[in-house]
């Protein structure tokens, strides 16, 4: 199941802030879950999109495989019938060369070294007859540009290079040999042909690979901006709620003092002047706090913004919340149990919570699976229980990415166990046995103080 995640409000779809990584980083995702990838992106090599959920590793080796089989079908019985290569090594010689495709996938320069042999094999045992290509036939074209393609795309650009110079060397070495039939006119032909067809597919491969990297770096480029803009607004929206609460809070309470100490000699008979002073210093020292109260709102709050009034979220937002996950790329599962209470800090604290997981998610497992299940407690207590789980992250081998830092090493997962202690619940959060994280919460609907577990 998935990993816990940070909360982030619902709507940008970028990664969350710092905070929010540290504290309940989902197992894989993104801890980009970028990607990384990621990330959600894909590993290297893995040029094919997905297909009805096919992991594109799975996709490549498919394509490959079908090339493979198709070449080698059409391979032997060429180089057997035209070329005249006895059938036994007709098959050895298609199976190295065929064969370099599937090696690519590993290593791109045992490949490169599989084909050059094959070719070389081959031209010391075929003879062509008049007017036929040689030293390079039309399916070690074929299988040449379709090996230079995929060890561009699988990152070996080095190997692809020396292949395409080798395979011009070795035939040309080859043509030096008596008894292949062909003329120097043909063979200069052949090669000149083969030659510039295998650079223009080399150069497109290039091409398309360094457009790929540039548009990584330009998403990349986005994700760090989009995560910059997001942590902002977090802190932002922080910094307004906590001066929305010490207004409504604090500097309540803060006036009844006032006000009671103020008018405590008009009220209560026969003071003496010790306690008329006492009461006095009492609401002047209310009425400094309050003083320097109203500052620190003014340096939390946005000067230039207006005053917050919209309710806080509860349960009944938080399709809302996981529709602005969704749209970020990040999979998300909802489960809420029916007829839950909606409002009170219960619910508020809830919904902070899975915000500040999904968050977690955004950030360090971009694209792992998600699941939010908000149920009844079991118990005598009457309460939430309050699950997100994600997936791990892959590689493109489908391994297991592990990139979060430790456990508990951010604010996010303090702040979380702070609210979970407030209501006199419970919190724990961790990896999952299949390399994922889980934050699981129980919040009591009726809070008797800070009696609450924390783990």
């Amino acid at each position: 199941m998935v990993t816990a995640s940070r909360p982030g409000p619902p709507v940008p779809p970028p990664p969350p802030s710092p905070s929010a990584v540290a504290a309940a980083r989902p197992g894989g995702a993104a801890t980009d879950r970028s990607g990384a990838a990621p990330s959600g992106r894909r590993g290297r090599g893995d040029f094919a999109s997905p297909v009805a959920g096919v992991e594109p590793i799975v996709v490549t080796w498919v394509l490959v495989a079908f090339v493979a089989v198709v070449m080698y079908a059409v391979s032997v019985p060429i180089d057997a019938a035209v070329y005249h290569v006895h059938v036994a090594a007709a098959f050895g010689i298609a199976l190295v060369q065929v064969g370099s495709l599937l090696l690519a996938m590993w290593n791109g320069w045992a490949a490169a070294a599989a084909f050059l042999a094959g070719q070389a094999a081959f031209g010391l045992l075929a003879t062509a007859d008049p007017g036929m290509p040689w030293p390079v036939t039309v399916t070690q074209l074929i299988l040449l540009c379709a090996l230079l393609v995929l060890l561009v795309l699988r990152g070996s650009s080095n190997a692809a290079a020396a292949l395409w110079l080798g395979a011009i060397v070795v035939p040309l070495a080859i043509a030096f040999v008596p008894g292949h039939g062909a003329t120097p006119d043909g063979v200069v032909a052949n090669l000149v042909t083969s030659g510039a067809v295998s650079a223009l597919v080399l150069s497109a491969a290039l091409g398309v690979t360094a457009w790929r990297a540039r548009l990584g770096a330009a998403l990349d480029d986005e994700r760090r901006v989009s995560a910059a803009e997001h942590e902002r607004r977090l802190i932002a929206e922080e910094r307004t709620r906590i001066a929305r609460e010490m207004h409504d809070v604090i500097a309540h309470g803060m006036s009844i003092i006032q006000v009671q100490a103020s008018s405590a000699p008009y009220r209560l008979t026969g003071l003496d002047e010790a306690a008329t002073a006492e009461f006095a210093e009492i609401a002047a020292s209310a009425r400094s706090a309050m003083a320097e109260m109203r500052a620190l709102l003014g340096v939390l709050r946005d000067p230039a913004g207006e005053p917050e009034t919209a309710p806080q979220p509860g349960l009944a937002q938080l399709p809302e919340l996981v529709a602005s996950v969704e749209r970020a790329g990040v999979p998300v599962s909802l489960e809420i149990a029916p007829g839950l209470l909606d409002g009170g800090p219960t619910a508020r604290a809830a919904y902070r919570i899975v915000q500040e997981s999904l968050s977690n998610v955004l950030r360090h497992a971009p694209g792992a699976a998600t699941l939010v299940r908000v149920e009844r407690a079991s118990g005598p207590r009457a309460g939430l229980d309050l699950v997100v789980r994600n997936a791990p992250v892959t590689d493109a081998a489908g391994e297991p990415v592990i990139t979060r830092p430790e456990a508990g090493a951010g604010h996010g997962l303090v702040g979380m166990r702070e609210r979970v202690r407030m209501l006199g619940g419970r919190i724990e959060s961790g990896e999952t046995v299949d390399g994922g994280f889980e934050v699981r919460a129980m919040l009591p609907l009726a809070a008797d103080g800070p009696a609450g577990e924390d783990s």
